[in-house]
């Protein structure tokens, strides 16, 4: 959809009453939304726990009768700062915007806009418990803003299986501890299990309220219903009762409730919010029995999924669950003054700069030195400037000794770096960028630098130096095997294989070993490097997936260095690639990429990561670590979860 929505603000709680038949229609509308973006709780959170003041964004088509979007923000002082935050932030497991389908991507980036143009109201956009599937994780940040993503809380889920019936709801184990817990509780009296309707809703609440209550005090803790939110609960319980989507159960033992479970109705699916049990009766295990009701009621509704919502209690694993993550974006925009101050010193200062303070070693630093400088003399002229300087202030310490390093690479290499600049001009002249001729223009590029020196056109910093790029290659196969992602029973795909010197060093280390690359160039000279080595298999790629790769045949699928050419042809190309590293990657296979982007900032390659591991269905290991000593790369390692 690329209509772009008109935006209604409103600054009062009060203006969202109004709004609350709209509000559910658009709610109705997006097959993701969870009770906790419904207006029946958002709405009494506003009037009973929120600031009187809100910045709720309202999206209309001009084609389409109602709305289109709704993003329900404040912003709050906290700490000093002003922090702006959805709605319902606290109590609720799930916070997002709502977004009709084709809309989703026009209303983050609106709401982005937004704050950029209010800029100067806040300091800080704190956006959590957003599920990987948010809008809000999707948009990317204007430009100069910090934007950091972090995995941030489990929310474990059971799935029910389709069609099954009350014996295939729970694990032999399970199914033996429910029936001893019933047939103990039938002993002491009449059990019986009431869902709450709008005449019984009151009485439930309160029996939660206290059999929470007295669990809690009996662990010497004081829960999470106290006095202050009660108002809030019985307010949004009611609401949600009228539409439909409370499921508050309780547990009676002749007549009185001793276990209770607050839970929603979401979608094809329920969500345990919160329960609680007498703990004098704890001997009977009612909450055992209390959420194996509830399980069974869900599915006879025909409910797909219970959700345990955020933490990590041991119980939830007892029943099957598997962890789903939410996830945290911090924003911040530059202050004023900050635009001006980036790019102060020049291309060669910097690069000389990052040697001599140790950032980088003096092959990489050599290789930055060369793009800036675009000839030897250039180059040279930079270092013996730096020279002078570090003389004048009487410089002899570890500064001044890589900055010799750095000297020495470039005169007893200056051949090598003749032909590297003639390269790096190359790579400037071929261009970049997205369209549907960049794998094209990437093979072209790569099929000419592989035929001027087969080292350099995989690994610059090389300088087309075998035993370099043997030493760098080291320092990448030792790093796999440090993480345990490569062994005699794995099986291995790269992304970019170039000349195939991770193929030939994996082969005796691993099942198989696969390498794709766009360059025939590239896959001719892997062969001749691979030759006789039964377990590798090349091939070239189309550039733009993984297509022709089986699903689900591998441990590992790696990139070294080539993904900063996928997020140099667009954001399609790199989630394309990540989708499909998905498919090609056994349950709990990785994904390890080496190098994201050349773009300079490592904030903003980690929040695309996490991003992309979000949507994809990843969780992330390590976020921008540099762990090799030769290569500045930062390394980042994805796992793939079993279910999304």
């Amino acid at each position: 959809m690329s209509e772009r929505p008109d935006i209604q603000v409103l600054r009062r709680r009060a203006e969202l009453e109004a709004l609350r038949e709209p509000w559910d229609a658009l709610w109705q509308r997006c097959p993701t939304a969870s009770t906790f973006q419904r207006p029946e709780w958002l709405i009494p959170w506003c009037r009973e726990l929120g600031p009187e003041e809100v910045l709720v964004l309202v999206f209309r088509s001009p084609s389409e009768h109602g709305l289109v979007g709704l993003a329900p923000l404040a912003i709050h002082s906290y700490r000093g700062e002003r922090l702006v935050a959805l709605l319902g932030a606290g109590i609720s497991d799930y916070n997002d915007v709502l977004a009709a389908p084709g809309y989703e991507r026009a209303v983050a980036a609106a709401v982005l806009a937004h704050l950029c143009d209010r800029a100067d109201d806040w300091d800080v956009a704190d956006l959590h418990d957003l599920r990987g599937s948010s809008p809000l994780l999707a948009a990317p940040a204007p430009a100069g803003w910090s934007d950091e993503i972090e995995k941030l809380e489990a929310c474990p889920m059971v799935t029910i299986p389709e069609g099954a019936g009350p014996d295939d709801l729970f694990s032999p184990g399970m199914r033996a501890r429910v029936s001893r817990a019933r047939k103990r509780l039938a002993k002491a009296g009449a059990l019986r299990v009431d869902v709450a309707d709008a005449a019984s809703v009151d009485e439930l609440l309160d029996a939660l309220f206290a059999n929470h209550r007295a669990r809690w005090i009996s662990r010497g803790e004081g829960g999470v219903l106290d006095e202050a939110l009660r108002p809030f609960h019985r307010a949004a319980a009611a609401g949600l009762c009228a539409r439909g989507a409370l499921r508050l159960f309780g547990l009676r033992l002749d007549g009185r409730v001793i276990a209770s479970l607050y839970g929603l109705a979401e979608r094809d699916g329920l969500a345990s919010y919160i329960t609680g049990f007498d703990p004098e009766l704890a001997w009977y295990s009612p909450g055992l029995v209390m959420l194996a009701s509830a399980i069974e009621h869900a599915a006879r509704e025909g409910a797909r999924t219970v959700d345990f919502l955020r933490g990590r209690e041991p119980y939830k694993y007892e029943w099957g669950a598997v962890d789903r993550w939410t996830y945290r974006r911090r924003l911040r925009h530059r202050g004023p003054g900050e635009a001006g101050r980036a790019g102060g010193r020049g291309e060669l200062e910097a690069a000389v700069e990052a040697v001599m303070s140790g950032e980088v070693s003096p092959e990489v630093g050599l290789v930055r030195l060369l793009g800036a400088a675009g000839d030897l003399a250039a180059a040279e002229r930079a270092i013996e400037a730096a020279g002078q300087a570090e003389q004048a202030s009487d410089g002899a310490g570890e500064a001044a000794a890589r900055l010799g390093a750095l000297r020495r690479c470039l005169e007893e290499r200056r051949a090598a770096c003749a032909t590297l600049v003639e390269m790096l001009g190359a790579h400037r002249d071929a261009g970049g960028g997205a369209g549907a001729d960049a794998p094209a223009r990437a093979a072209r590029l790569f099929d000419a630098l592989c035929a001027r020196s087969e080292e350099a056109s995989v690994a610059a910093y090389s300088l087309g130096d075998p035993a370099l790029l043997e030493r760098a290659t080291r320092e990448v196969v030792e790093l796999l095997e440090g993480w345990g992602v490569i062994g005699e029973d794995r099986a291995v795909l790269q992304i970019g294989c170039g000349i195939g010197r991770f193929e030939a060093a994996l082969a005796p280390r691993v099942r198989e070993a696969w390498g794709l690359d766009v360059s025939p160039g590239m896959i001719e000279a892997a062969r001749r490097r691979c030759a006789g080595l039964a377990n590798v298999v090349l091939a070239v790629s189309s550039g733009v997936d993984l297509g022709g790769v089986p699903p689900e045949r591998f441990d590992l699928v790696y990139a070294v260095d080539s993904f900063p050419y996928l997020v140099a042809a667009g954001e399609a190309v790199v989630d394309r690639h990540v989708a499909e590293a998905r498919r090609v990657l056994r349950p709990g296979g990785e994904l390890v990429v080496l190098g994201y982007s050349y773009r300079g900032d490592a904030a903003r390659d980690a929040a695309d990561v996490a991003r992309l591991a979000a949507r994809h269905g990843f969780d992330v290991l390590v976020s921008g670590e540099r762990p090799f000593a030769l290569w500045d790369a930062r390394a980042y390692r994805l796992r793939r979860l079993e279910h999304r």
